[in-house]
């Protein structure tokens, strides 16, 4: 249908009152709108109603539980002591880092240098006298972190070793390193001191070596990832040392030492 002057006039007249109506309702919008702020508050505790167990439930549950029970306290071996987390070095840390650094050997069939541990790879404070049982040591490590086997350039180790000492030292074996003030002062591996020209193998969580705790200067370097984690490093040399019929003992050795 054509459109004639009447239309037009009507179609800008219906578009006046439309723009008219919008701009009055806008209006009364903002003058409308008021500003509220508290002038008291009031708090109230309630206590959550103490239920009965759901018999049923716990019928379905306590098979489950029981297994998971008997495999968490079964008996690894038994310490004379208790081992403790600290640093610089910790006889907690050393047995953990030596325990690594044995079976990553073994799982591998090559030789490895040294293994390191950053302290917050380790999540509880310390492992108490006699019983080690698999639940402490699920509590110790309890993330799957794998054990990566890697190439290390000399050069890199000694930025490496940089990067503990400024952290304060982390737990080593099969090294041995000295800091002041936050700054490396020599590194032995394997009983001779660090080369930079020289290529060293290493047993090292995945989490470090993708660039954890700020190690990125490790994420390019050729690794090699074994199916084991470092908890089953733990639990399998545990395991031997019993069959040895030998008890855990606190190791201090000063592999770690940090000069005030």
């Amino acid at each position: 249908m054509r459109n004639t002057p009447s239309h037009k006039r009507f179609h800008q007249i219906a578009l006046r009152q439309c723009v008219v109506f919008l701009l009055i309702a806008n209006c009364l919008f903002i003058f409308s709108c008021k500003t509220y702020r508290p002038v008291r508050y009031q708090t109230q505790q309630n206590k959550i109603a103490q239920t009965q167990p759901d018999e049923k439930l716990a019928a379905i549950i306590r098979p489950y539980k029981d297994e998971l029970d008997k495999e968490m306290n079964v008996v690894l071996a038994e310490s004379d002591t208790v081992l403790t987390k600290a640093t610089p070095e910790s006889d907690l840390g050393n047995l953990m880092c030596d325990l690594i650094l044995k079976k990553s050997r073994d799982y591998c069939n090559c030789p490895v240098d040294f293994t390191f541990l950053n302290n917050g790879g380790i999540r509880i404070p310390n492992l108490p006298k006699g019983k080690i049982t698999y639940g402490k040591i699920m509590e110790l490590m309890p993330f799957d972190n794998q054990i990566v086997i890697m190439k290390i350039p000399g050069k890199t180790l000694d930025t490496l070793f940089s990067h503990m000492a400024a952290k304060g030292g982390w737990q080593v074996s099969g090294a041995r390193y000295a800091f002041k003030g936050g700054k490396l002062l020599w590194v032995y591996i394997q009983g001779d001191t660090l080369q930079a020209n020289k290529t060293y193998t290493a047993a090292v969580s995945d989490y470090l070596a993708q660039g954890g705790d700020n190690c990125t200067f490790l994420t390019s370097l050729p690794k090699t990832t074994l199916q084991q984690n470092l908890r089953d490093a733990l639990v399998d040399g545990l395991r031997e040392m019993q069959l040895r019929g030998e008890k855990v003992k606190s190791i201090i050795d000063g592999r770690v030492k940090k000069i005030e």
